[in-house]
């Protein structure tokens, strides 16, 4: 699980006063009005008088911790216009969530770069995804994102090396009880407690993902989404917070984060900050190209979606390969991320936060419903009715209880 707000990162507890998931006809607008902070809108679009709501103010809140974005509000001079309109609460609460982020955020590139130096002092090729680059890239402001954890990848034939590497740190494995394992989970003793779900907490669990694979294993499947070998086909040495390390290359990394978006909004969980971050590597002057790119039906979702609520933050003429991928997806693929709102119904996160909501009837259609949309990532051209055949079969075929 990389990169959810630290409050998100499977939280028994919902914030204090707050929804467990903000009601759709409440979450919509409000997703589309964030959207448009992160584009530098003159002010907030949400009038005093709705902002004076406690309902409305606590989705609010829920929401930006949701997305992650609660740092770019504070730090970002896109948003300085918005934040100056904001009630002095709501700007007095996220001073306090990017204090609590600058806090985590320092902690946990503390604890990535004693890893890097552990694994390089083993001989042990390992490298950093998603966040951890995101924060160390050159010119970048570490805390301008939060961070739930450190995905670190490894060859298959350094796991257990990998395992008593991060053991020698003082780290212990947490039991695997998912059903298609794709990483280990490794914590310090006295960090495996949530102390805040409502936002940012520097004390929240600061975990290490250890892979040997770049896959999700969603919706049933296996190896369609697999970008193992790609990440590592173009990989170099490099050296991360003075340690050394192996980077993707700039295309797979950007197509690495793509992937993992958009399997975000298949699970109706998709987060605003993923689109920044999607901007922020293909950004000006030229982003890398992705029209090669293994995956396009898992990469041009999220991608396309990107560039519509964010035009300029992409180089000119939007993402590189965009137009490539469009034509390799499937058609009523590309309509609907050419049209879609740019809310829940594509997939943006509406604020759950409690293990409890995801065992409701609600939250399970929104998580496996078959939407033609997830239909045509799933299986591509197949007929709508033999893909949704398909698709029941899957979700049948899961539904066994969890490993104890």
């Amino acid at each position: 699980m990389a990169d959810e707000p630290a409050g998100e990162a499977r939280c028994a507890h919902p914030p204090q006063g707050g929804p467990h998931r903000v009601p759709r006809d409440l979450a919509d607008p409000l997703i589309r009005e964030l959207g448009g902070w992160l584009e530098g809108a003159a002010g907030t679009g949400i009038e005093a008088d709705r902002l004076a709501d406690r309902r409305v103010a606590l989705a609010l809140r829920r929401l930006i911790a949701a997305h992650g974005l609660a740092p770019f509000l504070a730090r970002d001079p896109a948003a300085i216009e918005v934040v100056a309109a904001l009630p002095d609460d709501l700007r007095a609460w996220l001073a306090v969530q990017d204090e609590h982020n600058r806090l985590r955020i320092g902690r946990l590139l503390e604890e990535l770069g004693a890893a890097l130096q552990a694994f390089a002092a083993a001989g042990l090729p390992v490298m950093p995804l998603k966040g951890a680059v995101l924060a160390t890239r050159p010119g970048a402001d570490p805390f301008r994102r939060p961070m739930a954890d450190l995905d670190l990848l490894v060859r298959a034939v350094d796991l257990e090396a990998s395992r008593m590497t991060l053991a020698s740190l003082g780290y212990r494995k947490r039991p695997d009880r998912t059903r298609r394992p794709t990483h280990d989970t490794f914590e310090l003793p006295g960090n495996d407690a949530v102390v805040t779900a409502g936002g940012e907490h520097p004390d929240n669990p600061r975990r290490i993902e250890l892979h040997t694979e770049a896959r999700r294993h969603l919706w049933g499947w296996v190896d369609d989404d697999d970008l193992t070998g790609h990440l590592w086909a173009g990989a170099t040495e490099a050296k991360v917070l003075g340690e050394p390390a192996i980077l993707p290359s700039a295309a797979a990394f950007a197509a690495h984060l793509a992937i993992h978006a958009t399997s975000d909004l298949l699970l109706a969980r998709g987060r605003l900050r993923q689109w920044l971050d999607l901007a922020e590597v293909g950004g000006p002057p030229a982003g890398p190209d992705l029209a090669g790119a293994p995956h396009p039906r898992l990469i041009y979702p999220a991608l396309r979606l990107a560039a519509r609520r964010l035009p300029d933050r992409f180089a000119a003429g939007g993402p590189g390969g965009l137009v490539v991928l469009a034509g390799l997806v499937p058609e009523r693929l590309a309509r609907w991320a050419a049209g879609v709102p740019l809310d829940t119904r594509a997939g943006l996160h509406a604020g759950r936060s409690s293990p409890a909501d995801d065992a409701t009837l609600g939250a399970r259609w929104t998580r496996w419903a078959p939407y033609p949309w997830r239909l045509a990532v799933a299986h591509g051209d197949a007929p709508l009715p033999v893909a949704a055949l398909r698709h029941a079969a899957r979700v049948a075929a899961m539904a066994r209880p969890r490993p104890a």
